[in-house]
């Protein structure tokens, strides 16, 4: 009997325990790194063109900075790694207005032309600053010079940060 009394203690008090932590979890008493569920996100739509030009090239991996104007003016740097069916790379956007966006980017030439078109997709992964946990998805179109590496880039992209 007094087996049985101690094993009903023993889930008693685990109950009570489990609900303590989830009131003090649903009251916010509990904090983590992530950002909470229930703190203000800000949604934002971004477009703007980058004008950027080569920096460096090592075999078919290149090094670009240039300027932004649109949604968020400012200064641009990437690095892609090209071929002639798909060019990958990272791009980072720095506002004048303070932070930063990391994206990574994926486009396709129409051609193998020395100036050439795209069209492709962006995604942001990282951000510091105001937009240190921003996260979001978009479009890229643009036109690229094989010979001088000149590239124009259009982005549209969907952000919460």
């Amino acid at each position: 009997m007094q087996r049985q009394s101690l094993r009903r203690r023993g889930v008693f008090v685990v109950v009570a325990v489990m609900a303590a932590m989830l009131l003090a979890l649903w009251a916010g008493g509990v904090s983590t790194a992530a950002p909470s569920a229930h703190a203000a996100r800000h949604t934002l739509k971004l477009s703007g063109t980058a004008y950027m030009h080569l920096t460096r090239k090592n075999g078919n991996v290149i090094y670009e900075k240039g300027t932004a104007t649109g949604t968020l003016p400012g200064t641009v740097t990437a690095r892609f790694v090209t071929s002639i069916a798909k060019v990958t790379g990272t791009v980072t956007f720095r506002p004048y207005s303070g932070g930063s966006l990391t994206l990574s980017a994926i486009a396709y030439p129409s051609s193998a032309a020395t100036v050439t078109k795209f069209t492709g997709n962006v995604a942001v992964r990282k951000g510091t600053g105001r937009f240190r946990h921003a996260l979001g998805s978009g479009t890229c179109s643009g036109t690229a010079n094989r010979r001088t590496w000149a590239v124009t880039v259009h982005a549209k992209a969907r952000i919460t940060y």
